[in-house]
């Protein structure tokens, strides 16, 4: 099984509720699934609005990861907020540009580029 951690914290930034979401290690077959209710349960339970991922310490994901990501950004758009993207590695960034999500989600480099682009 890889190891992927993934932790939560408010984000004091946008309209409505935002919430930073870190991710490190790997998204995979192993862990997708039960890595990928977490964020369904903040998502909900909280109401957020915006999301922001925090991807500087992800090294991998598989495709069914892309899907999840997919959904998470179909879930907070449909309310009205944003998924914004930062520090995506080259691997990881050439993934979701070959498959267009960079087309839905916001990819910017930095913490600071994400909060400013609430």
């Amino acid at each position: 099984m890889a190891d992927i951690t993934i932790s939560f914290s408010d984000l004091d930034a946008g309209e409505g509720v935002t919430k930073l979401a870190t991710f490190s290690g790997q998204l995979d077959e192993t862990n997708i699934e039960e890595e990928a209710m977490k964020v369904y349960d903040v998502m909900e339970k909280e109401k957020v609005n915006n999301f922001v991922f925090d991807f500087t310490k992800l090294t991998y994901l598989n495709s069914k990861s892309v899907g999840y990501l997919a959904d998470w950004q179909s879930k907070v758009s449909q309310s009205g907020g944003k998924l914004i993207i930062f520090g995506a590695a080259e691997n990881i960034f050439d993934i979701l540009d070959v498959v267009g999500l960079t087309k839905l989600i916001e990819m910017v480099d930095d913490f600071e580029s994400a909060k400013a682009a609430l």
